[in-house]
């Protein structure tokens, strides 16, 4: 990869590469990661094959591709179940809702992954997107 010396005191970004905070920033509002274009959501469930902007082919070109995305999901779920579970259990000390606890369990099971599935797409594309600006 070809960086350039920048004025930020360390090594800059080449041409066109996009910092991967401004990615995530992107990804986060639901904007192509290389150039912050609205349109790379077709729906909640899918990407658009390309950014109608930049180009950015949503398929890297790797069989699995989207495997990190969903271990961003999987991640993120697990602690926001398990720190919500941890909160409950503290704050009602010692008359606990353990069925309370179990149900919210499975509602965040189920309704946080599909909630939070395009941030994860998006926010794994910006991580890749920096790791690997070019796929041939």
């Amino acid at each position: 990869m070809n960086r350039t010396s920048g004025g930020d005191g360390g090594a800059s970004l080449a041409a066109g590469e996009t910092p991967l905070g401004t990615s995530l920033v992107r990804a986060l509002r639901l904007r192509c990661p290389r150039c912050g274009a609205r349109g790379i959501l077709e729906s909640w469930f899918d990407l658009a094959a390309e950014c109608p902007r930049c180009g950015l082919e949503t398929d890297r070109g790797e069989e699995g591709h989207f495997l990190g995305a969903m271990l961003l999901s999987l991640v993120a779920v697990e602690l926001l179940a398990a720190g919500l579970a941890a909160l409950t259990i503290v704050l009602a000390w010692p008359a606990v809702p353990w069925t309370a606890i179990t149900l919210g369990g499975v509602v965040l099971a189920v309704g946080m992954p599909v909630a939070i599935y395009p941030y994860s797409r998006l926010l794994w594309l910006g991580v890749d997107l920096h790791i690997r600006p070019e796929v041939d």
